[in-house]
């Protein structure tokens, strides 16, 4: 592995000398750098410590008190109407509507995209872009911080400081209750993303190349592209690591395209001179 991304790097053309590799072995070499690709999403995941300071004054900025008469009792909701929409907030790196309903029962299908909904005695969260629309966690407001057990969402102005420090009390606990959960979920769904990405940038490239050069056969072009894509794997990598500014990133993308020219010119030479 270390001889292809050494040529991927400094000599381009040498990847020729590869040509031959199983498909698989490529396939393995960009699973590789997507495993990599998971590294920054989940460790932005394990500093989590709380919601910051920022995030508590957009929460305060943007939070819609409900028109009717709302809140929970003894760890139930009563509520008069719904569902209500409190405020949206982005958590681990995903959008988030928080909202609460009056409704008898959780019906997925009333709210859209991602959102956390306390309705009758249960919390309930969904994140569509994984799980297709499926609620996957239940959890009773009785388990969940005491703050939040007895909590009127029509405060007055003077007790509004109050309700918000226990509204933020809840979403820290919850929040880090859920820690190895989110962790999992981001590296999964970074490396299936990676993946994806990856192959549909390897593929797409192979074929337009191997448009030009007819008698390269396509699982070598497939092979060589992989290769090929090596710094600019390594780009993407670091971009979730560290975040590049754009006009960095976009420099760096450039250097990462000029590889795989490279490699594609050295072929054209080879078979047309």
């Amino acid at each position: 592995m270390f001889r292809r991304v050494r040529s991927a790097i400094v000599a381009p053309q040498d990847l020729i000398g590869f040509r031959n590799d199983k498909p698989i072995l490529a396939i393995l070499f960009m699973m590789f750098f997507a495993l990599f690709m998971t590294v920054g999403p989940a460790l932005r995941v394990l500093q989590f410590s709380g919601i910051s300071n920022t995030m508590r004054t957009e929460i305060r900025e943007s939070f819609v008190y409900p028109d009717e008469p709302c809140g929970i009792a003894d760890a139930t909701v009563e509520c008069e109407g719904g569902p209500h929409a409190l405020f949206e907030e982005t958590i681990f790196n995903l959008p988030f509507t928080f909202i609460i309903d009056g409704a008898e029962s959780y019906d997925i299908d009333r709210y859209d995209g991602n959102h956390v909904v306390l309705i009758g005695d249960t919390m309930y969260i969904s994140a569509d872009q994984f799980f297709l629309q499926q609620a996957f966690i239940e959890r009773p407001i009785s388990e969940m911080d005491p703050a939040i057990h007895n909590l009127d969402f029509n405060p007055d102005p003077g007790e509004r400081t109050a309700f918000f420090a226990s509204l933020f009390d809840t979403i820290d606990t919850e929040m880090m209750n859920y820690v190895p959960f989110w962790l999992g979920v981001r590296v999964v769904s970074e490396f299936i993303s990676a993946m994806l990405l990856f192959m549909a940038f390897v593929l797409l490239n192979a074929f337009l190349i191997r448009q030009r050069m007819k008698k390269v056969p396509f699982r070598q072009m497939f092979v060589m592209m992989t290769y090929a894509s090596t710094l600019l794997f390594i780009v993407l990598v670091f971009n979730q690591l560290v975040m590049f500014n754009l006009i960095l990133f976009i420099v760096l993308l450039f250097i990462g395209f000029r590889q795989t020219s490279k490699l594609a010119f050295e072929l054209q030479k080879r078979l047309y001179g």
